[in-house]
């Protein structure tokens, strides 16, 4: 059965569906992994914020360039030169997505003004997929408060605004649902919006009061899952950063035990069990023999559904550094697999600034 909002903006939207659809050639994989390179055209429409919220708005939002290094594990993936957009939160301080400052080694800042800001990787939070960036220089912009995005009505107006825009773009928060990355990242309740735009790799979500409500993470190519076919954005709320950012802010990382990872890049059967696309070298998954072209069947001897169910249940068992054990097909042949995960930051190079 169609979500009722869903079918009413069906007709209206048919552009925005054609526009995926020239995508939707790519792998299963390529749809679920953080890409920085917009594919659809932005969706520019007449409504806007109130005047006050408009000016700090526009002046808030600043593009980020970053470069790691060329050996870089994430290079390999996101590219060794990233560039998107941030929103400043605090005198010297701005909110971005974290996949932009993976392993940097450098990090500037473009504001609306075309000023160029040396900046530094202060966090990246992996549990959220959150960023900050600390700059060198005063900033002399005015912070962006962070609204409540656990109020948010749904469905209900947003408006988005990415670096070089003049203007911002008025969206449709259309749903909460559970996002699940094949890269073992889980989201319970992102904001969904619609219509699809192409600006949207660290780009801010503003209420109608101008504060910050979500940093734009991704292109999903549904919004409703498997119900109506309709592109759109994921956007991370920022109540996820409230309680962690004095110490993101302070030390660079959330205080507490971290959150078991094992580097797998997996991805749904219909048959049942989750494919493995790709094994992060030297990761608890490759120590383990555990390779591309593997099922993985049960965790704990409990069938695994998909991949929200295995990442809750992964982490139900412990922080990292916690023992479990896989079932594992390779080659129509099972086997009991034990692994020790580990913290995620530690297999990646440590960005300049932290």
């Amino acid at each position: 059965m169609r979500h009722p909002f869903a079918t009413a903006l069906l007709a209206s939207l048919l552009s925005c569906s054609l526009a995926w659809a020239q995508t939707a050639g790519q792998s299963d994989s390529a749809k679920d992994s953080p890409q920085v390179t917009p594919q659809v055209t932005t969706q520019e429409v007449s409504q806007a914020l109130p005047p006050e919220p408009l000016r700090r708005v526009l002046q808030s939002v600043v593009t980020v360039q970053s470069r790691s290094d060329a050996q870089a594990s994430t290079s390999r993936t996101l590219g060794q030169r990233r560039e998107g957009s941030g929103v400043v939160i605090g005198p010297d301080l701005v909110l971005t997505i974290g996949y932009l400052l993976l392993e940097a080694e450098s990090v500037d800042l473009i504001d609306h003004q075309g000023r160029r800001i040396p900046g530094q990787v202060r966090a990246v939070d992996n549990l959220t997929g959150l960023g900050l960036i600390r700059t060198l220089i005063s900033l002399r912009l005015d912070a962006v408060p962070l609204g409540d995005s656990d109020s948010l009505p749904t469905p209900g107006k947003l408006w988005t605004l990415g670096q070089n825009e003049t203007a911002p773009t008025a969206l449709e928060l259309v749903s909460r649902k559970v996002f699940a990355g094949s890269w073992e990242y889980l989201l319970e309740a992102p904001l969904m919006t619609i219509p699809a735009v192409n600006n949207w790799s660290g780009s801010g979500l503003f209420d109608a009061q101008g504060q910050l409500v979500g940093i734009g993470s991704l292109l999903v190519q549904d919004v409703y899952g498997d119900q109506v076919p309709l592109p759109g954005n994921l956007f991370v709320p920022v109540n996820l950063l409230k309680d962690p950012l004095p110490d993101l802010v302070r030390t660079g990382r959330r205080t507490g035990p971290a959150t078991p990872w094992l580097g797998i890049t997996s991805q749904r059967l219909p048959s049942g069990g989750l494919a493995v696309l790709r094994v992060s070298p030297d990761s608890p998954a490759a120590q383990a023999g555990i390779a591309v072209g593997d099922t993985l069947l049960a965790l704990q001897g409990q069938t695994l559904q998909d991949l929200p169910d295995f990442y809750r249940r992964l982490r139900a068992l412990g922080p990292a550094g916690s023992r479990l054990t896989l079932t594992v097909r390779s080659k129509d042949q099972s086997r009991e697999v034990e692994l020790l995960s580990t913290d995620r930051a530690t297999a990646l190079k440590r960005p300049s600034g932290i």
